[in-house]
């Protein structure tokens, strides 16, 4: 058990830093406009970049997990990494922070489905989503740290050099993972590496994509996990930045303040949805479906339709937010479950893929939808967060319906 814990932390570390990475823009939003020059739309796919590269890999990455074993993937994607935030810090212009992004999304692109993966393999199978849960949480102060903490650093010594020491950050924990971690409880008694030399591994990855994408409860739980993650991120990660800016006026430090509320929601949110999937429920479905319900129901006051929230009501529907949305860790948990364990792999990475993407798509989309508003003495109308946030309900309540007619699993 000492071995695993010590493994699980600098695991649960490069998770924080994937946390962080993709939700700084929120906080940076403003800086990164007047930097380098960006429109409503180009800051979308600036921030949405991450997303898309990082699903982009996802499928052929966990067939590669699945054959060659996770530490492999998470050494050499995290060193992509690396060099991405360092490119990002030092970009001059809109490209080249898009090529540091993307390489940073690429970096991240094994931070959840590796460990994911090694859990799988270390823990015994009823102990999964309580596990991930834990690592969850943990990662999830990554996204803290990319609010207040960010802004108090982005005040003292400015965004870049606070990128350029996260990168620093990243390359010890990098170090770190490269000397404790161990494929599997074999490889670490033996104290060697498994071999790569693996027959026929071609025709192996493509049948276990092919039996992955076969199954019918995939596409739903896919299609809650592209809605679920995608909405959440454009919400908290990006877009209620601006909207506390433009909407409320609120300055950085206490923007920075409020939004801590999403990613303290989601740290005090993973364990329990775990408990309630391993423990308590012994049903996937159940637990993601509820979770994705009310997820659905708390996005509603940030349209305005209904009632529009007071500065005071906001944390508490960031922090609402934040802990249902972290229902999305049962989903991993049900697809695996629903599949062979030789296929674990491929199986949480094609959800994640669905994950991801959904990320890039509702930042990209949302920026598009906001920019087709004017300023109006520098400052957006509330209309446009309203048409924005009330997409997202839309798509949040569409993929809670769909998960309705996924295979029940029981843990």
């Amino acid at each position: 058990m000492g071995k695993r814990i010590w493994m699980l932390l600098p695991l649960s570390l490069l998770f924080f830093l994937s946390q962080f990475y993709r939700a700084t823009s929120a906080v940076i939003a403003s800086e990164l406009m007047h930097d380098l020059s960006l429109t409503a739309e180009d800051l979308g796919l600036l921030s949405s970049v991450f997303f898309y590269a990082f699903a982009l890999i996802q499928i052929p990455m966990g067939a590669a997990i699945d054959l060659f074993g996770a530490k492999r993937l998470i050494l050499f994607l995290s060193s992509l990494g690396i060099v991405g935030a360092t490119i990002f810090a030092l970009a001059n212009s809109f490209p080249v922070a898009l090529i540091g992004r993307a390489l940073m999304g690429v970096g991240m692109a094994c931070a959840l489905m590796g460990p994911y993966k090694l859990i799988s393999v270390w823990f015994p199978p009823h102990a999964f989503a309580t596990i991930s849960g834990l690592i969850l949480s943990i990662g999830t102060l990554g996204s803290i740290v990319a609010t207040a903490p960010l802004a108090v650093a982005v005040n003292w010594i400015g965004w870049r050099k606070a990128f350029l020491a996260i990168a620093l950050i990243h390359l010890f924990i990098t170090l770190w993972i490269y000397m404790v971690v161990k494929d599997s409880p074999n490889e670490h008694q033996r104290g060697n590496k498994l071999t790569l030399h693996k027959k026929d591994w071609f025709k192996e990855s493509v049948d276990g994509i092919l039996l992955v994408l076969r199954l019918p409860s995939f596409w739903l739980i896919a299609l809650a996990a592209f809605v679920r993650y995608g909405t959440y991120i454009s919400i908290a990660g990006l877009w209620a930045g601006p909207y506390l800016e433009h909407i409320y006026h609120i300055p950085l430090i206490d923007r920075g303040k409020i939004l801590m509320a999403f990613p303290i929601g989601f740290i005090i949110g993973g364990p329990i949805f775990g408990l309630l999937s391993d423990r308590v429920f012994r049903n996937r479905k159940a637990v993601a479906l509820l979770g994705m319900s009310f997820y659905t129901i708390f996005i509603l006051p940030l349209t305005g339709f209904i009632l529009a929230p007071s500065p005071i009501m906001i944390a508490g529907v960031f922090f609402c937010i934040g802990f249902l949305t972290s229902c999305g860790l049962v989903m991993y948990a049900n697809i695996k479950d629903l599949l062979p364990s030789s296929i674990s792999g491929t199986a949480m990475s094609a959800v994640n893929f669905f994950t991801m993407a959904g990320a890039g798509f509702f930042q990209h989309i949302m920026g598009i939808t906001i920019e087709k508003f004017s300023l109006h003495q520098g400052q957006l109308p509330s209309e446009a967060f309203s048409l924005a946030f009330g997409l997202c309900f839309c798509a949040a309540a569409l993929g809670t319906i769909a998960y309705l007619f996924v295979k029940e699993v029981h843990s």
